[in-house]
């Protein structure tokens, strides 16, 4: 639709658009538009702040994604260095900004907040951190708390980022996963952190038990919070490392291992807790060029526990870095 609208440069942008945001000025069902040179805001009536008014076409601000990156002022040579993805965790996003642009997180932070209507914190991902490879983060923009509630599939996951590792991007992947687990199976999640994996298939479908371990306290703690307000009563948190329990639980049909840094090295546990033809589904983060020679590790593993490994199905999750990707295995033990 058509409307009035200042047209401003980026560098002016995120400024400008406060300003008229506090006059109660900017049209907020309206998406903000801009081309090479401009931001388009658009107002709800004529206003002369020193900048050109002209009537341009917008689209309503629920039909189209919202970009934050064009009320980022900076060069335009650092332009391509903002990040063009981030997670969103409930109120709080995290987001990795290269070193070119460093010096504008705040400003990245305040434009996120801008556009993301749930958003009230924007954190710098600053790697992984301590034993339980939680996320190192920092508080560029907005509200300090690190507390947060995420929605996922209609489950609610309480967590503290600081405390919890959580990946959003792993929704689709842990959907794919639920969907394959029969009625009574016997699941053990491995590397449970708040529960995402094992409250999913207890509320989504009939197994018999699921053994959600994990040696972060924190983590146990928010995930009997998460199956409590789920209400998932199959869900038996295990807090302990996954190699001092495993073997003493009973046999599972499923096993899943999601600690792609460090899996392999837990994989001889997985099969020994296994029934015959049990499946796991193994992650890992590699180069793709690693891909064979991980195969034929996972065939030999299988080898020493007396054990032949047939692969189910293979497949990339999603990026990690430029020459790094979150691979899943799902095999089979006979």
């Amino acid at each position: 639709m058509k409307s009035l609208c200042v047209a401003v440069s980026r560098k002016k942008a995120e400024s400008i658009r406060r300003k008229l945001q506090s006059k109660g000025l900017l049209k907020k069902d309206l998406q903000i538009r801009s081309d090479s040179k401009h931001v388009y805001l658009p107002i709800t009536q004529r206003v002369d702040i020193g900048y050109p008014v002209e009537t341009k076409e917008f689209q309503e601000a629920e039909d189209q994604i919202k970009d934050f990156r064009v009320l980022v002022s900076l060069p335009d040579d650092l332009r391509r260095y903002l990040p063009s993805s981030y997670d969103v965790l409930g109120s709080i996003a995290i987001v990795r900004i290269s070193d070119e642009v460093l010096p504008f997180a705040h400003e990245i932070g305040q434009a996120i907040i801008a556009t993301q209507k749930s958003v009230r914190t924007v954190c710098l991902d600053v790697g992984v951190v301590d034993e339980f490879r939680t996320r190192g983060v920092k508080v560029v923009a907005g509200e300090p708390s690190m507390e947060t509630v995420h929605k996922e599939y209609g489950l609610t996951f309480k967590m503290d980022v600081t405390k919890v590792f959580f990946s959003p991007r792993l929704a689709t992947e842990r959907e794919l996963v639920a969907r394959q687990v029969a009625e009574g199976e016997t699941v053990i999640d491995m590397f449970a952190g708040i529960g995402p994996f094992s409250i999913l298939i207890a509320k989504t479908r009939s197994p018999k038990v699921v053994y959600a371990i994990d040696s972060n306290p924190d983590a146990i703690r928010y995930m009997e919070e998460n199956i409590e307000v789920n209400d998932v009563s199959c869900v038996r948190p295990v807090m302990v490392d996954a190699r001092e329990r495993i073997r003493d639980l009973e046999q599972a049909d499923r096993i899943i291992m999601n600690l792609p840094h460090n899996a392999f090295s837990f994989l001889p546990d997985a099969i020994s807790s296994l029934k015959p033809g049990g499946v796991v589904h193994f992650y890992e983060i590699m180069e793709e060029s690693r891909l064979e020679k991980r195969m034929n590790d996972l065939r030999s593993a299988a080898v020493k526990e007396g054990k032949v490994m047939k692969l189910l199905a293979q497949r990339k999750v999603k990026s990690y870095s430029p020459s790094l990707d979150f691979y899943a295995f799902d095999m089979s033990f006979l």
